[in-house]
C-alpha cells in the first residue's frame, strides 16, 4: 500500500517523466504493461492520443493513470486500459484518483471515461465504481476472465501443477525436435506470416505488420520478448509475452497448420513461463478465455472476486462448444491456475447527451457489424452451394480424391472393390461446387444376416475434407447420417485420421457429440498412430533413427540379410509367416483367401503408372535358408505409404532382419515419391505401460517416427436401442470365436 499523509487529501499533479512513471507503474501492486509509457506510445503510433494523470503523496507517487484519447464520430472517447493504477482498497484515494482522471478527459473534450480496472469482480467492486459515477457496460475492449497462473517455486513445481497430459506435452516437444528462441527483429515476417495463417484459420483480423514492428521495437527486450517454435528450421509457431511487476501476461499467439503433432505451442507457453520466472514475475495470465466461464467461477467464490481453480471448475471440456474461444479455454487451462474474473468494462458520462449520442452510435455500430456477419455468411453460403454426387467410376473417384487432402487408402476404389468381395457394399459420393470437390465420402455398409433387413455402415479412414472448414464439416455429417437411414443401418461408424489435439479434432470431437455421435467401444482401426517424414531423404532419415537402430539395420546386411520385393507368387509364403506371427503374438488370423483379395489387388494396382492406389511385398532372406525370414506388406495411395502387415519368423532374429525391412520400405517410399511413411498403429496412451502396443512403440520410435494421436472411430446410432443390443451381444460373439478358435487349435496339437 501506497503511504499518504495523515489526515491530507493528496494533491494533484501532471506527471511527464515517463522514467518515473513507468517506475510507479512497475512497483505497483496494481502493475499493469497496459499502464507503461510503451503501450502508449504504441497505441499513439496508431490513431490515439495520450495523456496521463497522477496523484502525489508528497513527493511521492501515490496513483494515478494512463489515458488514451480518441475521436468517434466527432466525440471524444478516454480509455484508461486495465486502470487506474491505484490501492483499490482505499476508498479515498481511489475517489481522488477517478476525480483526476475525469478531470483530464474533460479537458481533453472527451464525453466519456471508459475504464477496465485490474479488479476481481466482486459486488464490493462494482459499489465503488458506482459510488464514483460510473455504470458498467458489456462493450467491452479487453477480456473480462482470464486464467491466472503461479509460477512459484522451482520449475518443476510449476510443472507438477500442470495437467499430466500438457506435462507431457512440453517434454514431448523437446523430445520431438522442437525448439523455441527469440525472434531478432529482422525476422518478425516470420511472426507475422504465422499471425496471417492464425487469423484465416480462426476467423479473426491481425494488425499490420507495421503494428507488429511497433510493438517489438516499444516491447523488447525491457517488457517483452518475441518466441518462435521450429522444427528443423520450420516455423511451427509464435507468442509475445509482456511482463510489469511481478506479473506476465500472454498477449499474442500463433501457429503453423502443420506439424502440430509436435506440440510447438506447448513448448512456447513453458518458454514464456521461463522467461517470465528469470524477469521476477511470479504469475502469469493466459490474456482471454470465455466470460461465461469467469461469471460461473466467481459465482462459486461467492462474489468474493477470488479466482477459482481450473480443477474445481463445473465443466464437461468434451461437451464444450467448439466456437470462440472455448477451444483456446481447453488448451490454456491444461497449464492449471485459477480462472479469474474481473470487474469488467466501466463508463462514465462526462457528458450526458453526449454519451447517449455515443451508446446509440456504438449499438448501431454493433448492430452493422451483425448484419455484415450475417450478409457475408450468406454470401458465402451461396458461393459454396454444393450438391452431392454418385460416383460409380474408377477413373471419376480417382480424379476426385486427387482434389482432397489427405487421401486414405481405405476411401480408394481399390479396398471398394476388396470389401465388395466379403459382403460390403460401397457407395461413393462427393460434394461439388463451383471451387470444385469440396469432400468425397466411400460408404460401405452390409447386411448383418439375410434374413434380418439391418445392415451396419462404415466409412472407413474418412469422410475426406477439410476439417477446418465447420460448414463443410457439418454437410459432410449430415451426408453420412443421410446415407445411414437410406441403407437402414443400425448404426454408421466414421474413423478419420483428423488429430485429436488439433483445433479441428476438438472441434469434430464437440460436433459428433452434439449430433448424437458416440465414441466407439468398437475401434477397428488402430485410433493412434506413428508417422515419419520422408522429404528430408535417405541420408537424414538414418542420422534421425536412435544409433542402436542405425547400427542394426547395418548390422542386418553385414550378416547377410537381403530384401526384395514379392510377387503374387510369394503370397502363400507371406501368410505362413502373418500365421506364425499371429500365434506367437496372441491376435486373430483370417483365413488366407481374405487377405489374397486384398493384397492381390493392390500389387495389380502397383502395376498401373497412372493408378495413385499400390502396394509392395518386401521380403527378407538369408542365403542360408530355403524360404524368407519375414516380410512386410505396405500398401500406398498418393504420396503416402502405409505399413499394414508385418511377419516374421523365430529363424535368424538375432541378424535384425526387421530392421532392415523397416529401411528398405522407407527407401521403396521414397522410389516411388511418398511423403510420408505411416506405421500404423501406436499405444492408445503413451503414459501407460500396459498398453499392448507399447513394444511396438518403442520398436517405431526408435527408426524416428512421431506419435500421431486421433480422434478414433465414432458411432451415430441410427436406430439406438438396436444400437444398444448391438454393442452387448457383439463383444460376446467375438470372444466366443477366440475361445472357439483356440480351443480348436489346442485340439490340433493335440
Amino acid at each position: 500500500m501506497v503511504e499518504r499523509v495523515k489526515d491530507a487529501a493528496p494533491r494533484r499533479a501532471d506527471i511527464q517523466d515517463d522514467a518515473a512513471w513507468d517506475a510507479f507503474v512497475e512497483n505497483h501492486a496494481q502493475a499493469h504493461f497496459l499502464q507503461t509509457t510503451q503501450w502508449a506510445a504504441l497505441k499513439a503510433l496508431f490513431g490515439w492520443e495520450t495523456t496521463r494523470a497522477a496523484l502525489l503523496d508528497g513527493e511521492r507517487m501515490a496513483a494515478g493513470a494512463s489515458i488514451l484519447l480518441r475521436r468517434v464520430a466527432g466525440l471524444g472517447i478516454a480509455y484508461v486500459p486495465r486502470g487506474p493504477v491505484v490501492d483499490w482498497a482505499d476508498e479515498m484515494l481511489v475517489s481522488a484518483t477517478l476525480e483526476k482522471v475525469a478531470a483530464q478527459a474533460r479537458q481533453a473534450d472527451a464525453a466519456v471515461l471508459r475504464i477496465e480496472p485490474e479488479l476481481p469482480d466482486s459486488p464490493q467492486a462494482r459499489r465503488l465504481l458506482l459510488a464514483n459515477g460510473f455504470v458498467p457496460t458489456q462493450q467491452t475492449v479487453q477480456p473480462p476472465s482470464t486464467i491466472v497462473l503461479s509460477l512459484a517455486g522451482s520449475e518443476e513445481d510449476v510443472l507438477q501443477r500442470m495437467k499430466s497430459k500438457w506435462r507431457y506435452n512440453v517434454r514431448l516437444a523437446q523430445r520431438r525436435g522442437v525448439t523455441v528462441r527469440q525472434l531478432a527483429r529482422h525476422e518478425l515476417a516470420i511472426f507475422y506470416q504465422l499471425m496471417g495463417t492464425t487469423g484465416e484459420r480462426d476467423g479473426f483480423a491481425v494488425h499490420s505488420v507495421d503494428y507488429y514492428a511497433a510493438a517489438y521495437d516499444l516491447l523488447t527486450p525491457d517488457w517483452g520478448a518475441f518466441f518462435v517454435a521450429e522444427h528443423d528450421g520450420e516455423p511451427l509457431g509464435a507468442l509475445v509475452a509482456t511482463a510489469c511487476g511481478n506479473l506476465a501476461w500472454y498477449l499474442w499467439g500463433a501457429s503453423s497448420n502443420r506439424q502440430r503433432n509436435r506440440m510447438p505451442n506447448h513448448a512456447l507457453q513453458w518458454e514464456a513461463m521461463r522467461w517470465a520466472r528469470a524477469r521476477g514475475a511470479t504469475r502469469y495470465d493466459f490474456w482471454g478465455i470465455p466470460d461465461a466461464i469467469g461469471q460461473v467461477a466467481a459465482a462459486m467464490r461467492g462474489g468474493e472476486g477470488a479466482g477459482t481453480p481450473v480443477e474445481a471448475m463445473p465443466l464437461d471440456l468434451e461437451a464444450l462448444p467448439s466456437d470462440e474461444l472455448w477451444g483456446v479455454y481447453r488448451f490454456k487451462q491444461g497449464f492449471g491456475g485459477h480462472v479469474v474474473r474481473h470487474v469488467g468494462t466501466w463508463d462514465k458520462p462526462l457528458d450526458p447527451i453526449g454519451y447517449r449520442v455515443f451508446q446509440v452510435g456504438a449499438a448501431a455500430r454493433t448492430a452493422v457489424q451483425q448484419a455484415r456477419r450475417s450478409l457475408a455468411a450468406r454470401r458465402s453460403s451461396q458461393e459454396q452451394a454444393a450438391q452431392w454426387q454418385t460416383v460409380n467410376e474408377a477413373g471419376a473417384w480417382r480424379a476426385a480424391l486427387a482434389h482432397l487432402p489427405v487421401p486414405h487408402v481405405l476411401q480408394s476404389w481399390e479396398w471398394g472393390q476388396v470389401k465388395q468381395q466379403t459382403g460390403w457394399q460401397a457407395t461413393r459420393r462427393v460434394l461439388q461446387s463451383e471451387r470444385g470437390v469440396q469432400a468425397g465420402l466411400q460408404f460401405l455398409d452390409r447386411q448383418l444376416h439375410p434374413r434380418i433387413p439391418l445392415r451396419v455402415g462404415y466409412v472407413p479412414k474418412g469422410p475426406l475434407l477439410n476439417w477446418q472448414e465447420p460448414d463443410l464439416v457439418a454437410a459432410t455429417l449430415d451426408e453420412v447420417q443421410r446415407l445411414a437411414r437410406a441403407r437402414r443401418c443400425i448404426f454408421v461408424k466414421i474413423d478419420p485420421d483428423v488429430v485429436e489435439t488439433s483445433d479441428a479434432g476438438i472441434r469434430l470431437r464437440n460436433a459428433l457429440r452434439g449430433r448424437g455421435w458416440r465414441f466407439s467401444a468398437e475401434q477397428i482401426q488402430f485410433k493412434n498412430s506413428a508417422v515419419t517424414d520422408l522429404r528430408p531423404g535417405e541420408e537424414a532419415l538414418l542420422e534421425g533413427m536412435k544409433s542402436k537402430w542405425r547400427y542394426n539395420v547395418r548390422l542386418a546386411a553385414r550378416r547377410g540379410m537381403t530384401v526384395r520385393c514379392g510377387t503374387e507368387a510369394d503370397l502363400a509364403t507371406f501368410y505362413a509367416l502373418y500365421q506364425t506371427t499371429g500365434e506367437r503374438d496372441g491376435f486373430l488370423i483370417r483365413p488366407f483367401d481374405y487377405y489374397r483379395t486384398t493384397w492381390e489387388t493392390f500389387l495389380r494396382a502397383q502395376a498401373d503408372p497412372a493408378n495413385p492406389a499400390g502396394a509392395a511385398l518386401l521380403l527378407a532372406e538369408h542365403a542360408d535358408e530355403a524360404t524368407p525370414v519375414a516380410g512386410i506388406f505396405l500398401m500406398r495411395y498418393g504420396e503416402r505409404v502405409w505399413y499394414f502387415y508385418g511377419a516374421s519368423s523365430d529363424r535368424r532374429r538375432r541378424d535384425m532382419p526387421n530392421y532392415l525391412l523397416q529401411w528398405e520400405a522407407m527407401r521403396w517410399a521414397l522410389e516411388q515419391g511418398c511423403t510420408v511413411y505411416d506405421w500404423w498403429g501406436a499405444p492408445s496412451d503413451l503414459e501407460d505401460p500396459d498398453d499392448r502396443l507399447q513394444g511396438v512403440w518403442q520398436f517405431k520410435q526408435g527408426f524416428g517416427a512421431l506419435f500421431e494421436p486421433h480422434i478414433g472411430a465414432w458411432d451415430y446410432p441410427v436406430y439406438p436401442w438396436l444400437y444398444r443390443a448391438y454393442r452387448e451381444l457383439m463383444p460376446r460373439v467375438l470372444d466366443f470365436l477366440r475361445r472357439h478358435r483356440g480351443q480348436a487349435a489346442a485340439a490340433a496339437d493335440a
